[in-house]
């Protein structure tokens, strides 16, 4: 008869609580081999525990139970694996900038300086986009569509020389998930409004703008040293803020590396 081990046995074989054990029980991942047809005593065999390594070197790796669920029952483990990964980088990189702000606090130079700039925008014709995202993370794929579907429906549109884009928000709050948006775009001339795309004329605004650098999440200090400033100067806001994005994921391997100037429309208050 092949050995069997109580529960007791296995946790101090494997290195894991009893608690973890029974867990792992409840989740489907590793219940005991045997159990005992004339006491219902329940065992575990030998070589369930080179499973139970496994199962503990996903976890240390990060995996989730679903996750670990779906390896042991056979399937590739690649596309977990590399996915896990790739999140483990995000993570590493987002740890990272919470190291170099702490730093920044502690030394007592946590603010960003912005230079506001006061700039004369011309009017222009823009072709936009009107729709929602699920999260800011979608936002290239948003703008990439954009430019599909403005070539599809109006080919022979043009962007101006300059590229002048921006994004305005329609929600009347901050929103993390499903976000309300319009995208514009400057273009030589207006076309056919087809489905999300649009075309409206801007005439010419005098703008408050800043530029900030670094991760989205930052830009409510942005935002901030602007209203500071029209605060100073008797200024009030004349159209909804503009963010215009100079660099980004499409260009750039480091969210430290983002470069974004917001545009608020001025008039004397």
């Amino acid at each position: 008869m092949s050995m069997r081990y109580r529960i007791g046995e296995f946790s101090k074989l494997g290195k894991v609580s009893v608690k973890t054990l029974r867990y792992y029980d409840e989740e489907g991942i590793l219940r005991p081999g045997y159990v005992d047809g004339f006491n219902r005593y329940r065992y575990y065999l030998p070589e369930q525990l080179t499973t139970l390594c496994t199962i503990l070197r996903y976890r240390r790796a990060g995996l989730s139970i679903e996750e670990i669920k779906t390896l042991l029952s056979g399937a590739d483990p690649l596309p977990i694996l590399r996915g896990r990964r790739a999140e483990t980088e995000s993570e590493k990189d987002s740890a990272e900038r919470r190291m170099a702000l702490l730093d920044l606090m502690i030394e007592g130079d946590d603010h960003m300086d912005y230079e506001i700039e006061v700039k004369t925008i011309p009017g222009f014709i823009a072709a936009y986009r009107e729709g929602m995202i699920d999260s800011y993370s979608d936002m290239a794929g948003f703008v990439m569509g954009f430019a599909e579907m403005c070539r599809r429906s109006n080919p022979d549109v043009e962007c101006t020389e300059d590229d002048y884009c921006f994004v305005t928000y329609a929600d009347p709050e901050y929103r993390e998930r499903d976000i309300s948006l319009r995208y514009y775009q400057s273009v030589k001339k207006a076309g056919t409004p087809a489905g999300e795309i649009g075309f409206k004329e801007f005439g010419p605004v005098t703008a408050a703008c800043v530029k900030h650098r670094g991760p989205y999440d930052g830009l409510g200090e942005a935002y901030a040293a602007i209203m500071r400033w029209m605060s100073e100067n008797g200024m009030e806001l004349a159209e909804p803020p503009r963010e215009c994005y100079i660099d980004g994921c499409w260009n750039k391997g480091s969210e430290d590396e983002y470069l974004t100037e917001i545009q608020f429309p001025i008039g004397k208050a």
